[in-house]
C-alpha cells in the first residue's frame, strides 16, 4: 500500500509542473496494454447439410498495441495503431457449446484519430480516441485455420504527463470486432464488450 502511495504521489508532483506537446507539427509514438473479458457470438454453416449452428463464450483477451501519429491541428492527432491479440475461448451455452478450450491470435493495423479536450499547457489531459483497424487471424483449433478481422474501437480518459514528452494513459471504452474464418463451415464470430487499456506515449517537438 505504500509503494502505490508512493507511485500516486510521485505522478502528482511530477504532473504540478509539467505539459505535453500536443500542438500541431508534433509526433506521437507510444504503446498501450488491455485487458478484456466478454461474451462472444459464433455462427457457421455445416458443410454439405446447409444447418446453421450458433455458440455463445466467455472469453478472455489480452492485447497489445503500439502507436505513430501527428498533430495535424493543435490537440488532434492522426496515426497508424498495429495490434496483437491473444484470445482465450470457452464456450458456454448454444448448439455447439462444449466443455474444452481454443485460443486464437490476430494482427491488425488501421488508422486512429485522437483528440485532447484540454489546453496543451494542461499537466494532464482528457481525451477520446477512435479507431479502425483490419487484419488475420490464426485460430487454434485442432484444426488450424486462417481467417480475417475487422474491428472499430473508441476510448475515452485522461493522459498525465510526467514531462512535455512522456505522458501515462488509462484509458476506457468499447470494441466491435467481426472475424471470418476460411474453412468450410463459412465460421463468423462477432465480439463486443468494454476494454481497459493503460498505456505510456511519448509527445516529440517539432
Amino acid at each position: 500500500m505504500k509503494i502505490i502511495k508512493l507511485f500516486f504521489a510521485t505522478i502528482l508532483v511530477c504532473s504540478i509542473t509539467s505539459n505535453a506537446q500536443i500542438t500541431k507539427g508534433n509526433w506521437m509514438v507510444g504503446g498501450t496494454g488491455s485487458f478484456d473479458s466478454y461474451k462472444q457470438e459464433e455462427t457457421f454453416t455445416w458443410p454439405n447439410t446447409g444447418l446453421e449452428a450458433n455458440t455463445v463464450s466467455s472469453n478472455i483477451q489480452i492485447e497489445i498495441s503500439s502507436k505513430i501519429g501527428y498533430f495535424v491541428k493543435d490537440k488532434l492527432v492522426l496515426g497508424l495503431t498495429p495490434t496483437f491479440t491473444h484470445t482465450e475461448t470457452k464456450p458456454v451455452s448454444g448448439t455447439n457449446a462444449g466443455t474444452g478450450y481454443s485460443r486464437d491470435a490476430t494482427f491488425s493495423i488501421g488508422p486512429f484519430a485522437r483528440y485532447y479536450f484540454l489546453k496543451p499547457e494542461k499537466p494532464f489531459n482528457i481525451l477520446t480516441e477512435v479507431n479502425y483497424q483490419l487484419g488475420i487471424l490464426s485460430t487454434g483449433y485442432s484444426d488450424s485455420y486462417k481467417g480475417t478481422i475487422n474491428r472499430f474501437t473508441f476510448l475515452a480518459g485522461p493522459e498525465i504527463f510526467f514531462n512535455s514528452s512522456v505522458g501515462m494513459e488509462v484509458l476506457l471504452g468499447y470494441k466491435m470486432d467481426n472475424r471470418k474464418v476460411d474453412s468450410q463451415t463459412n465460421y463468423l464470430i462477432k465480439n463486443n464488450g468494454f476494454q481497459v487499456a493503460i498505456g505510456f506515449q511519448i509527445h516529440l517537438e517539432k
